[in-house]
């Protein structure tokens, strides 16, 4: 539960490091979440938790580069389609320094 608190505590948060467990567990959560309440939350309210929750995604995979030992700026593949996938596994996968 920890986890999911610091991704949302740590939303601008660019530097340090986040473990495998820091990264996975909040986005497993938001993923369910979304899928449930997902047709629920709307309009504005919608938008709004929408960007938050891109935002705190950004800030966690730039610092779990960072304990992977890579720079922050490969987060930039999660603006090209098939290599977003590739780095999230990536991420997922490859054990901290």
């Amino acid at each position: 539960m920890n986890e999911f608190i610091s991704f949302f505590t740590n939303i601008l948060n660019f530097s340090g490091k986040a473990s495998r467990k820091e990264f996975i567990i909040p986005l497993v959560v938001i993923l369910i979440l979304s899928m449930v309440l997902g047709s629920v939350i709307g309009g504005v309210i919608g938008t709004i938790l929408a960007i938050v929750v891109f935002i705190s995604s950004i800030s966690i995979s730039v610092r779990r580069l960072h304990d992977c030992g890579n720079s922050g700026l490969w987060v930039l593949l999660y603006l090209v389609p098939i290599a977003n996938i590739i780095l999230l596994v990536y991420l997922c996968v490859k054990p901290g320094k």
